[in-house]
């Protein structure tokens, strides 16, 4: 059985690396996330929803109205107040970001098999657990 809870933050970031892009600068987005559990039980099953929210919540609460930044971006960390960041060591993508979250939520809730991050409302990514294996972001 799968059940999809779905959840939303707000946040800002730049993806330095794309020079010459709209995307270089710095923006913000509304984040929706989607995340699937599956339970496998011989009989029938009673997740209370809230369990699988306390999962993700203090996760995405974390990012929420905050700055994404990569560490290597020098210039943001600069001008962005620490209590306004998030440093991360990979460039702060959609792909990147589902990955870590996944991941992060997965150390909660082991349930967690799929992530869907909507950066806009017509850019999707969708990171499995097949994807935490080789994803080089799926940890901080």
């Amino acid at each position: 059985m799968r059940i999809t809870r779905r959840h939303r933050f707000y946040a800002a970031h730049r993806n330095e690396r794309m020079t010459g892009s709209k995307c270089e600068r710095l923006h913000g987005h509304r984040y929706g996330v989607e995340v699937d559990f599956d339970f496998v039980a011989g009989g029938p099953v009673t997740v209370p929803f809230e369990d699988l929210d306390a999962a993700v919540e203090p996760i995405l609460a974390a990012l929420d109205h905050r700055t994404l930044v990569h560490a290597a971006d020098v210039a943001l960390i600069a001008a962005i107040d620490p209590s306004h960041r998030v440093v991360f060591d990979w460039p702060t993508s959609a792909e990147n970001l589902a990955a870590y979250l996944l991941a992060s939520i997965r150390e909660v809730e082991p349930s967690a098999t799929a992530l869907r991050l909507a950066e806009t409302d017509s850019s999707v990514v969708t990171a499995t657990v097949e994807d935490l294996e080789r994803w080089p972001t799926a940890t901080a």
